[in-house]
């Protein structure tokens, strides 16, 4: 067992903007010898050349890293910076809950994120939406430049269309569309039939034979322009938060966040896996009154310390405990005490710390109301809840399926 540290860095054109993998080495060894592990047993991992939105099968060395956390062998992850690790909200913050499941702490260099802290989990979620922003930034700045292109005639990809390789079944997917008569009728019968999906699918899928209705949209009304636009839902965007419940409910088949939608009166709002269409599901969707008693039972479950102020009084307690543990890490390196006991000392300063960060978050979070407009209830619970897990059978929430931001706020 040891601690483990990753590094990468996505292809970039602007130098100024690189950050080195000798840069990132020697913050992340710095950082780690701040709290205690060997520099020498510590096991580095790293992608080069690779965006953080890609997931562990096309980078190897985070599949590494996540193997090393699944199976025990790391007893911390160490980075240079959360956007490090992944640019997607929703991969942060399964490897973050992976990590917190078997008390394995997660320490990044710039950010000054420490996961051993109910303060340090709740800034991660924070800025884990902040690096997707900056990624979805850059994707805006690379969709107006092929908007440009487009404007003066040039073309924006040579990939190959559905129908250009060999083995490609035309004539398969089109006689799919008129059987089923829907987009998503016809993905459910492709993926009966395993008929060949397009190299861009596969790649997407981990080389799996999967149709969306997606895919079959985009191939269908290209080998035939009669079809028009089918007409826009009327639900809002997947992980829209003006739903009470948004970011929130887990598919218990396939993983994904299931998203809201409102009824053409606007009254009834339901919640559905977007992959129910296209992979086999026990269930998809469930309404929101059918299982708000039982997110609402739960809520009532909090028990947060009481409201205090942040006086001078607390300032001077966190300044020592922060001198304490400088002390502490002096003292092992000096030799004077050994690992097990820097540790059982380290632990101490780490709760004492830990009951000062609940006093900030306590004061950041309201008392929730739930007369208040949803996108506002949201927000409380989601800071009380990362996930909540449906049960696959009642499609109600699992008895053990609220994950609770801080175990300690749950009486």
């Amino acid at each position: 067992m040891s601690a483990y540290a990753y590094l990468r860095k996505s292809s970039v054109h602007d130098p100024s903007r690189e950050v080195s993998y000798e840069m990132q080495e020697a913050a992340v060894r710095a950082l780690a010898s701040r709290y205690g592990d060997d520099n020498d047993a510590l096991v580095l991992l790293s992608d080069w050349d690779k965006s953080g939105k890609l997931g562990p099968d096309k980078r190897p060395g985070y599949r590494a890293l996540l193997d090393a956390i699944e199976s025990g062998q790391a007893t911390a992850v160490y980075s240079y910076s959360l956007s490090r690790l992944a640019r997607s909200v929703q991969e942060l913050s399964r490897l973050i809950a992976d990590c917190a499941r078997r008390d394995i702490p997660v320490r990044l260099d710039r950010d000054h994120v420490d996961t051993s802290t109910a303060s340090g989990k709740l800034l991660a979620n924070v800025l884990s939406s902040v690096a997707q922003f900056e990624s979805d930034i850059a994707s805006e700045r690379v969709r107006g430049a092929n908007a440009s292109k487009v404007a003066r005639g040039e073309s924006l990809s040579t990939a190959r269309s559905y129908g250009d390789e060999a083995g490609d079944d035309t004539a398969a997917v089109i006689a799919a569309f008129r059987e089923a008569g829907s987009f998503s009728g016809a993905a459910k019968l492709l993926n009966a039939r395993n008929v060949k999906t397009t190299g861009r699918q596969r790649r997407a899928s981990g080389d799996r034979q999967v149709w969306w209705h997606s895919t079959v949209s985009v191939v269908v009304k290209r080998l035939d322009p009669s079809i028009g636009n089918r007409r826009p839902t009327r639900g809002y965007a997947a992980g829209g938060t003006d739903f009470v419940l948004a970011r929130l409910l887990r598919c218990p088949t396939c993983g994904t966040m299931l998203t809201g939608t409102k009824d053409r009166g606007g009254k009834r709002i339901r919640y559905s896996c977007r992959l129910g269409t296209s992979l086999p599901h026990a269930r998809i969707s469930v309404t929101e009154h059918l299982i708000m008693p039982a997110i609402v039972a739960e809520a009532a479950r909090v028990s947060l310390p009481g409201q205090v102020q942040m006086a001078e009084a607390a300032s001077s307690e966190r300044a020592a405990l922060d001198a304490r543990k400088t002390r502490i890490l002096d003292l092992f390196e000096a030799g004077h005490i050994d690992r097990a006991d820097r540790e059982r000392r380290l632990s101490a300063v780490q709760e004492a710390l830990e009951r000062l960060d609940d006093r900030k978050i306590v004061a950041a979070i309201p008392t929730l109301d739930w007369t208040w407009p949803p996108r506002q209830v949201n927000t409380v619970l989601r800071a009380l809840f990362s996930t909540i897990d449906l049960d696959k059978t009642t499609f109600q929430p699992a008895p053990t399926g609220f994950q609770w931001t801080v175990p300690e706020w749950r009486s």
